[in-house]
């Protein structure tokens, strides 16, 4: 596990959890440049899959890490959304992958925790 990924774990363990979403952005908070309020503030609608079940909010929050970090080629981006669906039998919409976890027999949180740790290897990976 990267001290990334340790880090957005911390950050998930507190007793009031952050959703995905948030969880990247505080993790990569300092480094871009932000509070914690305003990392929070903007994570916080992208979480659920945009409060609707669409696009996990753990790609949609690594997605703006990355162009923040200067990662913006096409190429990337889709690759990056290529290996998520690849890794997650073609989904990627938070309300496929809660769905298909729970017929796993998983719980949410974890679930979600790995979403996060998997996306911040990415980025970690793409920058």
């Amino acid at each position: 596990m990267s001290e990334k990924t340790k880090k957005a774990m911390k950050i998930r363990s507190n007793e009031v959890c952050p959703n995905c979403a948030e969880t990247i952005l505080l993790t990569y908070a300092k480094e871009l440049g932000l509070t914690k309020k305003q990392a929070t503030s903007l994570g916080t609608n992208l979480g659920g899959g945009m409060k609707g079940g669409s696009v996990c909010g753990a790609v949609t929050s690594a997605l703006l890490v990355l162009g923040a970090l200067g990662v913006t080629d096409p190429k990337i981006v889709g690759e990056f959304q290529r290996r998520v669906k690849e890794k997650h039998g073609g989904m990627i919409d938070c309300a496929d992958l809660l769905k298909a976890n729970f017929k796993a027999g998983g719980q949410k949180k974890p679930h979600c925790d790995a979403m996060i740790c998997e996306a911040i290897e990415l980025i970690e990976e793409y920058r």
